[in-house]
């Protein structure tokens, strides 16, 4: 297990660091390959790759570099092609040997899988044993492999995995009742069980005639988390309809659910670099394993990616319930890359086509309300709200975004209705008491009340920047000058370069005679405003009017009561 968590590791760093003779010959397109893989963004790489191994067919390093870049980017195919060249002759390339295992498995010979497996080490002795259990299963030798599932389970580490394997084995043989025992733990405590997992034991369940027992498990598993592949499961069930177990089916998928496994079982343990390429052979062998692709599209917008992983979560068949979580996806890479427009027509498309799903209204009324176009962000959350049959405590969220909206259209009332629908439903909600609480300061209204609710807020993130500012704020507006400077020298300390929070503290620093300081501070505003894109407007024009005649002249210009300004520099 442990070559297993460390053997891609290594191979990325053979991809990014490794010397070749391409290297010592300075060449433009290794160069330009290096720096594209150490960017991480893979198909540039593996065409610069690919060109410098056309001047140094023979070197081995950049052949093993050129096949990770391939497989980095989905082109298994031509990875392949350099993995055999590699197994082929001197050295170890530990990727090569996975990616024509993986090969095997995919072309069913799975006793060319086996002969491989038994020749030499390929990911790790107890990960081997099961994809060796997976090539026997191909055969038709079930006894044979359940017999390699089990003396997996002992080993430290892998005994969800061997269970988790041995129940997907006996799915394949129609063994349902045995397949439930593997998923029961054989006696000694259940398995854990992932996203799939869940799945493929809700559907266990109801090929053993225990409907009833699988709703119930997917509902306790997901709860209010449930997405549209699950819901459309639990929906099946609920009408009676045929439900197949067909989350696997061959030997090849479940070699694939292995590699697909050891990435997630992996994730808060290795480079995100090496899980990709896990996830890149778990699709290829097991090509019908959304969740596979899926992951490997979020990897690659961990990796700074967007583009790539846009054309990832496209490659989701519109058929599958998975597309729904795909186009959701797909949608927030597309924003990182700015194509905000388009995003925004893929959540529009989305919602028309599932009209009763909440997280796509949702999410489209946050795209559109973070676009401004307010008015139509209110109609999507009104859609998302309008599908909520149970009231819960996590809906506060919904109340508050549309609170948003309304109060950026200047609907102080509806907003003010939505906000304290979501108090109701989360009466302590920290992101709700600042947020009325800063703009009821702002308006000058209820400001008593309205210190109440940031202090409340605060007690709740005592290190939240933007929330120590209200609070500081809220002091300022209400005379408290001394107390504000405290808590706004906080906030500029934990949001140094907000330009909000620098021209606050300049505001309170003038209120209480340290004119010099403010000065700085509101020019500290300035240079900040330029890149500045949060959710509240920076005014230029008043931070450098303030700078020529002072904060109590451009209040009196604005027809705002004047302050007391303390006597000294």
């Amino acid at each position: 297990m442990k070559r297993s968590a460390k053997f891609m590791y290594g191979v990325l760093l053979s991809m990014s660091l490794g010397v070749s003779a391409a290297a010592d010959q300075a060449s433009g397109p290794y160069i330009a390959a290096r720096q594209a893989a150490l960017a991480h963004d893979y198909k540039p790489a593996s065409d610069y790759f690919a060109r410098a191994l056309a001047q140094s067919p023979r070197d081995s390093v950049l052949v093993s570099q050129t096949m990770t870049a391939f497989l980095a980017s989905g082109d298994v195919k031509k990875a392949h092609a350099l993995a055999r060249l590699l197994v082929a002759g001197e050295g170890s390339y530990p990727l090569a040997e996975v990616l024509v295992l993986s090969e095997h498995f995919k072309r069913n010979d799975y006793q060319a899988a086996l002969d491989h497996l038994e020749s030499t080490t390929v990911v790790g002795s107890a990960i081997d044993e099961l994809l060796k259990g997976w090539a026997l299963v191909g055969l038709g030798q079930m006894a044979e492999a359940l017999r390699l599932f089990d003396a997996v389970v002992p080993v430290e580490g892998m005994r969800s995995f061997a269970l988790y394997q041995k129940g997907l084995a006996q799915t394949l043989a129609g063994d349902f009742e045995g397949a439930a025992v593997s998923f029961s733990g054989q006696g000694q405590g259940a398995p854990a069980l992932n996203y799939r997992g869940s799945l493929a034991w809700a559907q266990i369940l109801v090929q053993l005639d225990r409907p009833e027992d699988g709703l119930t498990f997917l509902r306790d598993f997901h709860g209010s988390g449930a997405d549209h592949e699950v819901n459309s499961l639990m929906a099946q069930i609920e009408a009676g309809a045929l439900v197949e177990f067909d989350l696997l089916r061959s030997a090849s998928e479940g070699a694939g659910e292995v590699l697909h496994l050891l990435a997630q079982a992996l994730q808060n343990g290795e480079g995100q670099d090496g899980l990709l390429l896990y996830t890149r052979l778990a699709s290829h062998m097991a090509p019908r394993n959304m969740q596979a692709l899926l992951l490997s599209a979020r990897l690659l917008e961990q990796l700074g990616n967007p583009k790539l992983a846009i054309e990832t979560y496209a490659q989701v068949p519109r058929s599958h319930p998975a597309y729904v979580e795909a186009e959701l996806g797909r949608a927030q890479a597309l924003h990182l890359i700015g194509e905000g427009t388009t995003a925004i027509e893929v959540l529009t498309q989305l919602s028309g086509s599932f009209e009763n799903l909440r997280a796509v209204h949702m999410t489209l009324g946050d795209f559109l309300r973070q676009d401004e176009q307010y008015a139509r962000a209110v109609r999507s959350y009104d859609m998302a709200i309008a599908l909520i049959d149970q009231p819960a405590r996590g809906q506060w969220y919904l109340h508050y975004v549309r609170g948003t909206a309304h109060d950026r259209l200047g609907d102080w009332l509806a907003a003010m209705r939505d906000f304290d629908r979501a108090l109701e439903l989360s009466p302590n909600q920290f992101q709700v008491l600042n947020y009325v609480g800063y703009t009821l300061v702002d308006r000058g209204e209820q400001l008593g009340e309205a210190l109440e609710m940031i202090q409340k807020a605060v007690a709740a993130q005592p290190d939240a920047g933007y929330i120590i500012d209200s609070l500081g704020w809220a002091q300022y507006r209400l005379g408290y000058y001394n107390e504000a400077v405290v808590h706004m020298e906080r906030a500029v300390e934990l949001m140094a370069t907000d330009p909000i929070v620098n021209d606050h503290l300049g505001d309170v620093y003038w209120a209480v005679g340290r004119k010099t300081e403010a000065q700085f501070q509101w020019r500290r505003a300035l240079s900040f405003a330029t890149d500045y894109s949060g959710p509240e407007a920076v005014d230029p024009k008043r931070i450098e009017r303030k700078l020529e005649v002072g904060l109590a002249t451009v209040l009196a210009e604005e027809g705002a009561p004047p302050l007391k300004v303390a006597d000294g520099d």
